[in-house]
């Protein structure tokens, strides 16, 4: 009995009235996690503004009100406080570059609404007040994609106190950390470019008695990228006798070779067997990269009747 007695003159002495410690009828303790994929590819078609991914926290309680009968003490706890974009949509930068999060929270009124990420003590005053209920998270492309992470921890935290350790807290965390990059940067030739068989017209021997090239075709390469901004050519094959520009016959005619060039702009450029002039670099469009091309016969000496076949290989590079 003494020691109750000196247990209730200690507290009023620091002026804490026994009425503090129930000044709600209820509280809200509930935890909440969002379990999102370890990586999260974003894919650079996407604009700044748009909505990577929404998911809905776990854990959902019932919607009820707490009756306070004397103002509490409210606690905010908002991992990017300060952080807030200021363009639509208003989302709060996280760790990871580019990428931005916005929090709807519900609770037992009809609807949602978006909660800042703020730091913050206020004082919730007497009266009836809904509980929280549930969460959701929106990322936002709020910039470039560099392959940044959110760690799992605590984002946002509601903890309500009287005189004296937490009687009632919301917690939303994130369970694990996620990873935002960007698609992996590919080029790949165009199936039908992998081995392809390119056919010259049929041309009569004279045709290179006073000219030096016949029987022109034009083709053209292509390179399917995933974002990647640039590609390069590069051709390789075994030079001709005579003419070492020019990539050699192994087929029966005698004296001509291949003639190999690019029409890059409308202009023919010679791409040479013997590694001059030999790449060609183009910026990827539509995620395309397309090389212009033309091939002739080429006299190298007195032909003769017979057949060209000649191979030329390339090689493709990206970055």
């Amino acid at each position: 009995m003494k020691h109750s007695i000196r247990f209730i003159s200690a507290l009023l002495v620091f002026g804490v009235p026994i009425a503090a410690q129930a000044a709600c009828d209820t509280y809200m303790n509930s935890e909440h996690g969002l379990t999102l994929p370890a990586v999260i590819t974003v894919p650079d078609s996407l604009p700044v503004g748009a909505e990577i991914i929404r998911r809905p926290f776990s854990n959902v309680v019932p919607a009820r009100y707490m009756n306070c009968d004397t103002p509490t003490l409210i606690s905010l706890y908002g991992r990017y406080s300060g952080m807030q974009e200021t363009t639509y949509p208003y989302a709060y930068r996280t760790e990871a570059p580019g990428v931005g999060i916005r929090i709807t929270i519900t609770d037992a009124r009809p609807g949602t609404s978006f909660y800042a990420f703020q730091t913050v003590q206020a004082t919730l005053f007497a009266g009836r007040h809904p509980i929280y209920t549930n969460a959701e998270a929106v990322f936002y492309k709020i910039g470039p994609i560099t392959g940044g992470t959110v760690p799992a921890a605590i984002i946002w935290q509601s903890t309500m106190r009287n005189a004296g350790p937490p009687v009632g807290t919301f917690r939303l965390s994130i369970t694990s950390p996620i990873r935002f990059v960007s698609p992996a940067t590919t080029c790949d030739l165009a199936a039908g470019d992998v081995n392809r068989t390119i056919t010259l017209p049929p041309i009569r021997v004279g045709d290179l008695r006073n000219a030096v090239s016949a029987g022109a075709y034009n083709f053209e390469l292509t390179a399917n990228c995933t974002g990647a901004t640039n590609v390069t050519y590069r051709f390789s094959g075994t030079p001709a006798a005579g003419n070492a520009v020019l990539f050699a016959n192994t087929g029966t005619a005698g004296n001509v070779g291949l003639w190999l060039y690019s029409r890059i702009n409308g202009a023919n450029q010679n791409i040479g067997a013997n590694n001059t002039s030999h790449t060609r670099t183009l910026v990827v469009s539509g995620n395309r990269a397309v090389l212009p091309l033309g091939a002739a016969y080429h006299r190298t000496g007195t032909v003769t009747q017979g057949t060209l076949v000649s191979t030329a290989t390339v090689n493709i590079t990206y970055n």
